[in-house]
């Protein structure tokens, strides 16, 4: 369980480091769509920052209630991210790929959770 735990942590970490540096950027491939879901052009910066936050409460080795909230901060922005591809009727991999992002986070969350020995409090 701890090496499920670490791959999927790691692999989710990286993912979402790199997507927090295009939100933060506003790179045209994240302020289009952006554009396209109806929301306004200074939210990637927001969820870009939030997810920098995120990352590094996650990648802080003890358990804590901080990574508690971290896990539901980014299933609230990945549900909401799929909602929102499928209100505007985008393709099914954009709908999808928000939400192969939760898989793994639940992944991570679920191997965090079960691993024998971890402190829990």
């Amino acid at each position: 369980m701890k090496l499920t735990y670490r791959i999927t942590t790691v692999i989710f970490l990286v993912l979402i480091f790199l997507t927090a540096i295009t939100d933060i950027t506003r790179m045209e491939f994240v302020a289009k769509p952006v554009k396209h879901l109806g929301y306004p052009d200074y939210l990637p910066i927001m969820i870009g920052s939030g997810k920098l936050i995120g990352i590094i409460i996650l990648s802080i080795p003890k358990y804590s209630r901080f990574k508690e909230w971290a896990y539901a901060g980014f299933t609230v922005l990945f549900v909401s991210a799929a909602t929102s591809h499928a209100i505007v009727e985008d393709t099914i991999g954009n709908v999808l790929a928000p939400l192969f992002l939760e898989a793994l986070l639940l992944v991570s969350y679920i191997s965090m959770v079960k691993t024998p020995g971890a402190d829990k409090r």
